[in-house]
């Protein structure tokens, strides 16, 4: 079983790495569509003919979800996102764990509600065929699925930081990172 735990966990931060990777992809691709977007209309300025890309708009509001959810965790599992570490750092070591677990119950609840409605709003977008209206009807359904799994993930991995703060070897961190050496 303790095994098991710390499989799970080794696993669960190679998924996240493989999300961190899958959105920086959707970064590039956001770059690329916005440059493209912006150099097609203004090539009038080059007495060519201009005119924007169809559904670079919505390409690009999808690709903001793809890259916010899916690195989300990754961002967790690094201990990057934001903390009051002024006052965290200066109250006695139990305390600072009672923070911990109480930060990390918090967002459980937190993304566990946006996970627990996402995921029948994206099945119901799916079934339904759900686009953004436009030149190209461009399908939204996919970046309802992507919000759903990031949160999803994000929950699933504050519940192993919660483990990872009373048994360390849960713990599912990314040791190659310096950020991830807290105690």
């Amino acid at each position: 079983m303790n095994s098991d735990r710390a499989a799970i966990a080794h696993w669960l931060l190679r998924i996240n790495l493989a999300c961190a990777f899958l959105s920086g992809v959707a970064l590039l691709l956001m770059m690329l569509a916005g440059a493209a977007d912006v150099i097609g209309t203004n090539l009038d300025l080059l007495k060519l003919p201009s005119s924007p890309i169809p559904a670079a708009f919505e390409f690009m509001a999808t690709m903001m979800v793809v890259n916010v959810f899916l690195a989300v965790s990754l961002g967790q599992v690094r201990r990057q996102h934001i903390r009051v570490e002024v006052l965290v750092n200066r109250l006695p070591r139990i305390l600072q764990r009672v923070a911990d677990v109480a930060q990390y119950v918090l967002a459980v609840a937190f993304f566990g509600l946006i996970a627990w409605f996402a995921w029948p709003a994206a099945v119901h977008s799916f079934n339904v065929g759900e686009y953004a209206p436009g030149l190209i009807n461009f399908p939204i359904w996919p970046a309802r699925f992507i919000l759903a799994f990031g949160a999803t993930l994000l929950s699933i991995q504050c519940c192993f930081d919660i483990v990872g703060l009373f048994a360390q070897r849960y713990r599912c961190t990314d040791s190659r990172y310096p950020g991830t050496t807290d105690s």
